[in-house]
């Protein structure tokens, strides 16, 4: 708990710093697919999962370097998550399973981007490593076959211990591009964890977070 109020702090800060020094300050908002890759004794166990619907929201700062090159920051509050939908028969039963994990981070990209002015609309690609904090997070499954039913429903646990569903901390790469006309923008980025968020390394499982995002958003020019 103690390193989750330091990280939100940091959050805090780092939102604060940004929006006293930015040169354009800025809010984005749109549409997550996210889903997890998971392997488990170095083989893929994701096959069967399915991407889950989201949304991501929050306030961006930028900073231009010269003409053409520019550094972004945003902090997003992103939901993420998987879920799976499988089936099978035996002995002419079949039985089916559901699972859905929805999970709410707290993302903080830092981008470098360049761009080029077309008449009054600019075309630009960004690329940079982001930190996702993960805020809070639910996991639901139903199963039925062969005229039972089971279905149960649980509260993520964060943290570092086997004991623990997901480690809170997130690291990755995003990568993007979009289009802005007016202050107006129309951007897609796809964001790629590279550290194990899988408390159960020792097990060898490795989970790392996928997400696309499809963004509208305005810039407030100071």
């Amino acid at each position: 708990m103690k390193t989750f109020t330091r990280l939100l702090g940091l959050a805090a800060f780092t939102a604060f710093s940004c929006s006293l020094f930015a040169q354009t300050i800025g809010i984005r908002a749109g549409y997550t697919l996210s889903d997890l890759f998971l392997e488990e004794d170095g083989e893929s166990a994701s096959e069967n999962f399915s991407m889950r619907s989201g949304f991501h929201l929050g306030p961006t700062f930028e900073w231009d370097i010269n003409e053409g090159a520019g550094i972004e920051t945003a902090l997003l509050l992103t939901t993420k998550g998987i879920k799976l939908d499988e089936s099978e028969s035996f002995e002419g039963i079949t039985y089916s399973s559901e699972a859905e994990v929805n999970l709410w981070y707290l993302d903080m990209p830092v981008y470098g981007k360049l761009y080029a002015d077309v008449g009054q609309t600019r075309i630009y690609g960004m690329a940079g490593p982001y930190i996702g904090i993960g805020l809070n997070g639910k996991a639901k499954m139903e199963e039925s076959g062969g005229g039972e039913n089971y279905s149960d429903e649980w509260d993520i646990a964060w943290g570092d211990s086997e004991d623990d569903d997901l480690k809170r901390l997130g690291l990755g790469l995003a990568v993007g591009g979009g289009i802005e006309f007016n202050s107006f923008l129309f951007e897609f980025t796809s964001h790629f964890g590279l550290n194990n968020i899988s408390p159960q390394a020792n097990d060898d499982i490795v989970a790392r977070n996928r997400a696309f995002m499809f963004s509208v958003g305005y810039k407030f020019h100071k």
